[in-house]
């Protein structure tokens, strides 16, 4: 049976009191979450040294974050401490500075901690400078199948600096993991995204690993600028994760949202994105995400469920505004929630992916029993700004689609302009007797058969005076006919 409680740290002398009052017991089968809102070193070293003084046994791993969810409620500002209790599982903890990208760092992880009984690797690495989709490809060349959680630590969209650490590291370039082992634990994973391209495809011209270079060879910053304007251009990466680039693989879309600027214009994104690539930008739908909301309780109320930890990316906070807490809080009718606000996702479906712009949800259990089922809980009200923004990505996206729709038609009728063009041009060269005299003085000419043809006219209908095909003729074609005669007799 597992055991969950959370609280926020306020004092020393409360965190004692919370400890004694709740009687949680010292050992290392207890994980100990802490979630960060304060990102400096010096307070996090303290807070560490007290948590080891009263729980020297617990295993503690934690990050610092762009809001926090104690008992399913957002917060900023805050440090959440969450409290597992396990009796059939066991922990252990490791952290490692990185050496590259990433992928070392992952895979040390996963060299040190999984074991033939692993369920679950929850692990935290640093927001700014991890490129998570390598540092998960090290995890799998090691493990593939073990289930992988958490994310990239956050620093309250001041992106200048954020750390994760255990009781003994705190890293500004580096990760945190711990391994939960056990043949008796249940783990579920769920997600929620809801974010849709729309406007245009857009094709990646630059990029290497995360940086992004140029996009239809713009500056990725420029490219921002142009379809979004200055001001969302000048407050990237900020403002800009609202609107991440979407590229489609193996069916899915998978969202990569900027986490760094550089000076040369090109962006730091939260995983690879590849030469050659096909992506639109992207943009959230706060009513389907309410909707997913729903389903995601409905189901993981079906499962097994003792303690639930959510992982989700700042942008739904910011996006989603009070109603970020529509898929948090009503969990905690399920089970006791706790988590926070990443920039960047880590989840496990049928490979290991990094993900942005998502909500993701672990729920874990010892026992087999299965709650009551939630059929349903009430979503908070939509405000009118929602309701805007529903209606604005209705008329992007129905613009978007007539703009295809156009664009097709127009290059349809390129098509068919070019080959009227070759099929004239062919008519002139292919034969010294398509055209055999053109008077400019009278203004005749003789048309041969194969130009018949090809004009679609009978003899009748082509007289030697030209009025009458000029009549008959489009704008367009004539001149391209007249151009083009005229080439053929300076030619001769």
């Amino acid at each position: 049976m597992i055991k969950s409680i959370n609280t926020y740290y306020t004092t020393k002398e409360k965190l004692e009191s919370f400890i004694n009052d709740e009687k949680i017991q010292n050992s290392p089968s207890l994980l100990l979450q802490v979630f960060s809102s304060i990102n400096e070193k010096t307070f996090i070293s303290t807070l560490l040294s007290e948590l080891t003084q009263f729980l020297p046994d617990a295993v503690i791993i934690g990050s610092t974050t762009d809001g926090e969810i104690m008992d399913g409620k957002v917060t900023s500002g805050k440090v959440v401490l969450s409290f597992t209790q396990f009796e059939h599982t066991t922990l252990n903890a490791s952290a490692i500075e990185h050496k590259a990208n990433g992928y070392y760092s992952g895979q040390y992880l996963a060299k040190e901690l999984i074991g033939e009984d692993t369920k679950l690797l929850i692990a935290f690495a640093n927001g700014l400078h991890t490129n998570g989709e390598e540092f998960l490809n090290g995890i799998a060349s090691v493990n593939d199948e073990v289930i992988v959680a958490g994310g990239h630590a956050g620093d309250n969209s001041n992106f200048i600096e954020t750390l994760v650490f255990t009781k003994e590291h705190i890293f500004a370039h580096g990760a945190v993991a711990v391994t939960l082992n056990s043949r008796h634990l249940h783990v579920h994973t769920d997600y929620s995204f809801h974010w849709h391209p729309i406007g245009n495809e857009l094709t990646i011209t630059k990029a290497e690993g995360n940086r992004v270079y140029t996009i239809d060879g713009k500056s990725a910053v420029d490219t921002y600028a142009y379809y979004l304007g200055e001001d969302i251009a000048k407050g990237l990466p900020g403002i800009g994760v609202e609107f991440p680039l979407i590229v489609n693989r193996n069916g899915s879309n998978v969202s990569r949202a900027s986490i760094a600027k550089e000076d040369d214009g090109s962006l730091i994104v939260g995983g690879n994105l590849y030469t050659g690539e096909k992506v639109r930008i992207g943009f959230g739908d706060s009513k389907e995400i309410i909707k997913a909301s729903q389903k995601i309780l409905e189901s993981t109320s079906q499962k097994p469920s003792e303690v639930i930890f959510i992982y989700s990316c700042m942008t739904r906070k910011y996006f989603m505004g009070d109603e970020v807490e529509s898929e948090t809080l009503p969990l905690q009718h399920i089970a006791p929630v706790s988590g926070f606000f990443t920039y960047g996702e880590f989840f496990t479906s049928t490979k290991k992916e990094l993900f942005n712009q998502t909500m993701t949800l672990v729920s874990l259990s010892e026992s087999d029993t299965i709650g009551k089922t939630i059929q349903k809980i009430d979503p908070m009200q939509t405000d009118i700004n929602s309701a805007s923004m529903n209606g604005l990505t209705h008329l992007i996206n129905i613009t978007s689609k007539e703009v295809q729709e156009q664009t097709e038609m127009l290059k349809a009728t390129n098509k068919l302009s070019q080959q009227l063009k070759e099929r004239m041009k062919l008519a002139l060269l292919g034969s010294k007797t398509s055209v055999l005299d053109w008077d400019f003085t009278d203004n005749s000419m003789y048309i041969s058969p194969s130009w018949k043809e090809m004009l679609g006219f009978k003899d009748d209908e082509l007289p030697r005076s030209t009025s009458t095909w000029f009549q008959r003729a489009h704008p367009d074609d004539k001149k391209i006919v007249l151009q083009m005669l005229r080439e053929h007799q300076e030619n001769q």
